[in-house]
């Protein structure tokens, strides 16, 4: 059986590496992936070492339609997999008149738009016209598959749940051997995403200020790419503090997270976020916000972590602590492959 995986660029973010573990539980087949942006990025050393890769080099999505119809008649693949929206709506336009099955993975709640004004209007009229083409769709949770069904018009038997995998393999390996790189002396709080709106970074710096009145020798780590303005405002909210640390991108955030005190997401919104699972995986203790309602369910306040609402800053700053005082903290696995590898035989 032969899949090709279709990422927008090589940059690094979830959904790319959600992608890359999706191949990795497929491995079995002939598994390629095709890049519709320029061969620069992090996800080089994700994607190479395991599975062929094509770089089609368009400055756009939109503008790799033709180069990416050509490839897919001539590779002839069996199912084509997308975890973005805007790349599965190009594919399902390629693919009206050829034999491949499209599967498209939804990387977070269809009601989180980040578009706006007419934008917004085309998109809603693309994806109700086009995703109940596919062949099937992935959603990460169960409210997420209830929204599929209900804003793209698309039978639910055509929607399936599947909670994100994590690489499990990776995590053990970069893990291996390594030492502390923080001060055990102090408390060490991780937060781990690209700055964007998106991810709460303010809500997390106005925390974080909270919590220095009362320990001022705690430390917060941020691993995320810091290239783009609003990074540059965010880096700019932290008044040069020197107990914040702007790491950037980071090859191997497991490092940081299997001794950090407590991982923090303080996202506004969120499909399934990876960072929490993995995490979990290492038996860290997380301060979340309820972005996406998933977060229910996994994180149980003076168990696991603690939860709180998307932008209140005080609330987090307590959560963060309590997270922080957590000991012995023992989380269920959970092993998605071969739910993955089901799909991929689904007739």
């Amino acid at each position: 059986m032969k899949i090709l995986f279709v990422i927008p660029a090589m940059k690094c973010g979830g959904a790319e590496r959600v992608a890359t573990t999706f191949a990795k539980c497929l491995s079995e087949h002939e598994v390629k992936f095709v890049n519709l942006g320029s061969a620069d990025g992090e996800l080089t050393n994700w994607i190479k070492p395991y599975f062929p890769l094509t770089s089609l080099n368009c400055n756009r999505s939109i503008s790799a339609y033709f180069p990416l119809k050509k490839l897919i008649r001539r590779e002839k693949p069996d199912f084509i997999f997308a975890t973005h929206i805007h790349v599965a709506l190009i594919l399902l336009l390629i693919n009206r008149r050829l034999k491949s099955k499209v599967v498209v993975r939804i990387p977070t709640m269809p009601s989180n738009k980040l578009y706006k004004g007419l934008r917004i209007r085309i998109m809603d009229w693309l994806e109700r016209k086009l995703m109940r083409k596919a062949h099937l769709i992935i959603a990460q949770t169960d409210a997420m598959k209830k929204e599929i069904c209900n804003m793209f018009d698309v039978d639910s038997k055509k929607v399936v749940t599947i909670h994100n995998p994590i690489d499990t393999e990776l995590i053990d390996k970069q893990t291996c051997n390594i030492s502390n790189p923080f001060d055990e002396n102090t408390t060490n709080y991780l937060s781990v995403g690209n700055i964007s709106p998106a991810k709460g970074y303010d809500t997390l710096l106005s925390a974080f200020k909270i919590i220095m009145e009362k320990d001022e020798k705690a430390q917060l780590y941020i691993l995320g790419r810091t290239d783009g303005e609003y990074a540059q405002q965010i880096m700019a909210m932290s008044d040069g503090n020197p107990n914040i640390h702007f790491e950037g991108f980071c090859n191997n955030p497991y490092l940081y997270m299997k001794y950090c005190s407590a991982l923090v997401l303080p996202s506004r919104m969120e499909g399934l976020p990876n960072v929490v699972l993995e995490a979990m995986y290492l038996d860290k203790p997380v301060a979340a916000t309820t972005c996406v309602p998933i977060i229910d369910d996994l994180i149980k306040d003076d168990i696991n972590g603690y939860k709180v609402e998307p932008d209140d800053a005080i609330s987090l700053a307590q959560a963060m602590q309590n997270a922080a005082k957590l000991t012995n903290v023992h989380n269920e696995r959970h092993d998605s492959s071969e739910k993955i590898k089901q799909i991929f035989n689904r007739k």
